[in-house]
């Protein structure tokens, strides 16, 4: 009888075990819309970079939508000034 009593346990926690949320750590974020040509839908991409050259070079080689978020610090979104420049200077 005991093997059935494990059986039952072993039904319950069958399935997908919870995730926990993602935790931002301090970076530069840039938010990058995607287009999906199979169903026409636009995705929105949270990408994460750790210094100012790497999001500079992430910028001008992506053929997509990119929209600069700023750094993260823990609490809230930070302007970077270098960046909105770099920015500005490539949409025109």
């Amino acid at each position: 009888m005991a093997k059935k009593k494990d059986k039952k346990e072993d039904k319950k926690k069958m399935g997908r075990p919870p995730t926990k949320p993602v935790t931002k750590r301090p970076a530069y974020y840039v938010n990058v819309k995607v287009n999906n040509s199979m169903n026409y839908q636009t995705t929105n991409v949270l990408i994460s970079k750790d210094t100012i050259p790497e999001i500079k070079q992430l910028i001008a080689r992506s053929p997509q939508k990119v929209e600069l978020l700023g750094y993260w610090n823990g609490k809230s979104y930070e302007k970077v000034p270098e960046l909105i420049e770099f920015l500005k200077a490539r949409t025109k």
